[in-house]
This record gives C-alpha cells, structure tokens and sequence, in this order.
C-alpha cells in the first residue's frame, strides 16, 4: 500500500496554538505530508504556513523571532515588516478601535505563503463562523489572509472581516478542532487541541484581557470534547500547556518546549496506526 492519506486538524487557542509547532515538526521528522489541513482560529493561522510549503522548523524560527518581547515584535512589524499603525488598527465607531486581522496576517506571515488558499501546497480548509447565519463556515478558496483574518477575529479585539457582504468571527465558536472536515478521503486523522484547562493567574487575578479570550477558550474546550466524544478522530493529542493563558505569546519559547514533550506520543501514534493499514 502507499503512504497513507493523512487529514490534519489544527484547533484554536490564542497563543497556545503556538503549541502546533513542535507537533508539525514530527510529520517533518518522520517523512509524512498530510493529505489536507483544517485549521480553526490561530490553527488557521500555522496551518496556513505550513500548508504553503513552509517547514515547521522555518516556522517556529520565524515566530521566536517577533515574539521575543513586546519592543521585538514592534521592531519587525513597524521596522522589518514597514507596517504603520494606523494599518493594523481599525476604527468601527469614535470608541471602538479594533485590530485589523487581514493587515496583521499578512504582516506576521513569513515568507512563501500563498496568496490564495487554493494555491497552498497541501490542500487547506479554513474554518470560521458566519456571524449572519450563526453557524460553521468553511473556506476552500479566496485570498488567503482574508480568510484566516475571519477565522481568528476576536470580537471586540480583532476586526470582523465583511466577505461577499456576510460578517465572518473566530472559527473556534462554532468548531474550535475541526477534525470533521479532514475525514473524507483520508486513512487517518489527526487532531490537534490547545484549548487545554485554565490556571491559575500569575498576578493572583486575570487581566481583563485573560478573562475575555479565557472565557472563550472554556467555550472551546467544551465544544471540542463533545465533537470528540460523539466522532473521535484516529488520534487525537493535547499538548501539556495548561499552564499557559491565551496571550502568553512572549512566552514562546518555554511554551514550545513543553509541547515538545507530546511529539514521542504524537510519533508512536502515528506508526500505530501505519502499521495497522500498511
């Protein structure tokens, strides 16, 4: 039998997703391609990456480097990258000031990812939620940051992109792994969840901002356990980052180093379940 087919779901988390890396490494490390990606929220955002071509070694290379600290990340966006301000930011009303999500995907993407989402080297899916229809929403092709801008737009932090006049929010609200959408014509598959549990605070209580994206990874996790329990994925891992909120970015490099630690289950997982139909 050939290689086998392998569908890859990359789930949401903020700046847990940074987590996907080490575990896009073990496909690398082993000489396996997915067959397609499905990426929901930041998953949309790594997945977009590394279905375009890019190793997921290139891709965490490029991640420490603009998230080392605050003054970093500043000096490649508005420095390395030319960004103004006034691009990544959008005005909705005289007090509503939100982030511009295409502007920021375009500027924190490296180099050599597509422009569309059809044109990516692995077939790419794009989950996000149709805030008209309030339901699931699957991109397939189309200008690529506009379609993941619409799958991590954070209500009341990042910008709602209008797509042929429908509103577009977070794809974690409707289906934060979206493991469904990598079954059809795959022998395995594969999902990735960082919503994980919550912690305690560092400073003794959250920060607004904690509590705004925390609570929506509670959301998250709950949806995520019953689309588990009702249709489970062939495997299914979560990285050991609880210890980790949602806007732990400059965190990155301790982050990654714990999620490396379920690369070993990852690994065995995956020649299991080769083996199995090979």
């Amino acid at each position: 039998m050939s290689t086998p087919r392998i569908g890859l779901a990359l789930g949401g988390g903020a700046a847990r997703g940074l987590a996907h890396i080490p575990m896009l490494e073990v496909f690398d490390e082993m000489g396996l391609r997915p067959s397609i990606i499905a990426g929901s929220s930041f998953g949309a955002l790594i997945g977009a990456a590394y279905a375009s071509g890019i190793p997921a070694k290139e891709i965490g290379d490029h991640a420490r480097q603009i998230l080392v600290n605050r003054v970093q990340a500043a000096k490649y966006l508005f420095g390395v990258r030319g960004a103004r301000l006034s691009d990544l930011l959008k005005r909705r009303s005289f007090t509503s000031l939100l982030i511009d999500g295409e502007q920021l995907a375009s500027f924190i993407f490296p180099d050599g990812v597509a422009q569309r989402v059809e044109d990516t080297q692995i077939p790419l899916r794009i989950v996000t939620t149709d805030f008209n229809e309030r339901r699931e929403h699957v991109i397939s092709s189309g200008p690529l940051c506009q379609a993941v801008a619409a799958s991590i737009a954070i209500p009341g932090l990042i910008s709602a992109p209008l797509i042929n006049g429908r509103l577009f929010v977070d794809g974690g609200i409707t289906n934060p792994v979206p493991f469904d959408h990598v079954r059809e014509g795959s022998d395995i598959t594969v999902a990735i969840d960082v919503t994980g549990k919550m912690r305690e605070p560092r400073r003794g209580h959250h920060t607004n901002m904690e509590l705004a994206i925390g609570s929506m990874l509670i959301m998250f996790h709950q949806i995520a356990t019953l689309r588990r329990q009702q249709n489970p994925p062939d495997i299914y891992i979560t990285p050991p980052i609880e210890r980790y909120v949602a806007n732990d970015f400059f965190r990155i490099t301790e982050m990654i180093k714990e999620a490396s630690k379920a690369k070993d289950e990852l690994k065995r997982a995956l020649e299991m379940r080769i083996e199995r139909i090979t």
